[in-house]
Order: C-alpha cells, then structure tokens, then sequence
C-alpha cells in the first residue's frame, strides 16, 4: 500500500505570521499522518517506507524546530510583554512544557525513522514500538496545536500591535532563509 509522501503544491508565503503558524500547523498533522502510516502499513513496498521514513527524519530534525523557536523566541516574548491574560500566561507555560515533551518523545522516534529510512526491512521488527510512539507523537502533537489555535493565537492576533506582528512574521521568514542552519533557521516547516 502507498505511503503518501507528496502533500498539495506550496501556496504564495502568507503575509501575515498567524496564518504562517497555521500553515505549519497543517503540515506538522499532514507528517503526523504519514508517521501513522508508516507504523501501520506493513504491506508497504521497502523503498516507499525508506522514503517515509527519511522524510520523516528530515521533517522533524529541520522544519519542526523552526515552528519551535518561532512560537519559542518570537511569539512567546512578545506576547508576555504586551501583557497577556492569566489564562494566556498559563496556555503559554502549558506550550513550553509541550514543546519538552513532543521534543523527548522524538528522541525515541528520530533514531527509529533513521533506521527505517537506511533498513525498510526492518519494519516488521520495529512496528510496535513504532506505532506507538507514532500515536503517542500525533496525540500529543494534536493537544498541542489545539491549544494554541483555541487559546494563544485568537489572544495574540488582538494583543500584539500591527508593528510586533510584522516582526514575528519577519523572523519566522528569517528562519527559513536559505544558507540559515536548521535548529531554529532555514527551510520551510
């Protein structure tokens, strides 16, 4: 069975930084899905798997990051200055600590996706612990979202000036400027 790999053609960029999140947060449920997919298709034809699985390595090790620091060292600092709500402060602390977890559970798929991508062979021997951790990801990574797109994004459009939204979008594209390192830089999320 085919393991889609292909997602629809990039659109314009956005102009505006919480549509950029939010395209991000399309592609981060579109990677959830192949990951899933990955874990549960054992008739999955060796090469289409490897590919996954680099994609995979690729899209977690390189963009995710990105859509990190961009929540992490854009958002984050601008919102708490420009005096978000109790309940904003608190949605804030509960991404931080997300963004340890999703991290710390992407330590244990990372080397397993690496393997995959090198031994597709391999799957039959790694499938449960795969699938697994691959709903485990897609849980956690959906909380998460649902969080910021229900709670810090609708505050943060009608909190941060016009000026500190042009800033965060300028920084996010920042991060994905070619020649700009992965943790934190360069690339599309």
């Amino acid at each position: 069975m085919h393991i889609q790999l292909r997602f629809k053609p990039a659109e314009a960029a956005p102009e505006d930084a919480f549509q950029l999140l939010l395209e991000c947060h399309v592609r981060i449920r579109e990677f959830c899905l192949v990951a899933l997919r990955l874990a549960r298709q054992v008739e999955a034809p060796p090469h289409e798997r490897s590919e996954a699985a680099g994609r995979l390595t690729r899209y977690f090790t390189e963009a995710l990051p990105r859509h990190v620091a961009d929540e992490d060292e854009s958002l984050a600092p601008r919102l708490l200055q420009a005096g978000l709500s109790p309940a904003g402060r608190e949605a804030l602390a509960e991404m931080s600590r997300q963004h340890a977890d999703i991290e710390a559970l992407l330590a244990a798929l990372l080397p397993v996706w690496s393997e995959l991508a090198a031994a597709p062979g391999r799957h039959p021997a790694l499938a449960p612990e795969l699938a697994g951790d691959s709903e485990r990801l897609a849980a956690r990574l959906e909380a998460h979202l649902y969080l910021e797109e229900q709670s810090l994004f609708p505050e943060a459009r009608k909190l941060l000036p016009p000026e500190e939204a042009r800033a965060v979008l300028a920084e996010m594209r920042a991060r994905r400027a070619p020649g700009t390192s992965p943790r934190g830089k360069g690339g599309e999320p």
